[in-house]
């Protein structure tokens, strides 16, 4: 789907790069790119944006699967699929965190707020409980009320 502002979708520029570059790009079992990979693209495919670019290698390397492969020492890959440096323990870490907060964060939307097992839901405050505490707390309210005026009738 493309977008007005924005050009082409995270997947078509995915697809692009995995047609170009298959050995790099694999979205079954993702491969660590080596550090610096998007000036290698740069050079070898100008048919993508600067933007358009950035925004492919982002939604690649944020995939968990991608994530999932970043382990201490795995092999890095350029964008023929030959080994160029290796995962530090730092990155890995980050990436571990990632996926852990990630997890944490959908299990707590999963996971309904804790009540009660006897007590009744609790309704919800009406306006006019609103209305009073705003009074009690000294500020004034002041509303108009609108007049229609009515020809009379003969």
């Amino acid at each position: 789907m493309t977008t007005p502002g924005r050009g082409k979708s995270p997947a078509q520029l995915f697809r692009h790069l995995s047609a170009k570059w298959p050995a790099a790009f694999d979205p079954k079992a993702p491969k660590p790119l080596r550090i610096g990979i998007h000036h290698d693209i740069r050079v070898l495919d100008g048919e993508l944006s600067d933007d358009e670019l950035r925004r492919a290698l982002r939604a690649y390397t944020s995939m968990p699967r991608y994530l999932a492969r970043l382990n201490a020492g795995a092999v890095r890959v350029d964008v023929d699929g030959e080994p160029a440096g290796e995962v530090s323990d730092a990155e890995a870490a980050s990436a571990k965190a990632l996926l852990c907060a990630r997890k944490n964060k959908e299990e707590t939307k999963k996971t309904p707020e804790p009540r009660a097992p006897d007590a009744p839901p609790q309704p919800k405050p009406k306006q006019t409980a609103v209305f009073n505490a705003k009074n009690t707390a000294g500020i004034v309210v002041e509303t108009k009320r609108r007049r229609s005026f009515r020809k009379p009738m003969a």
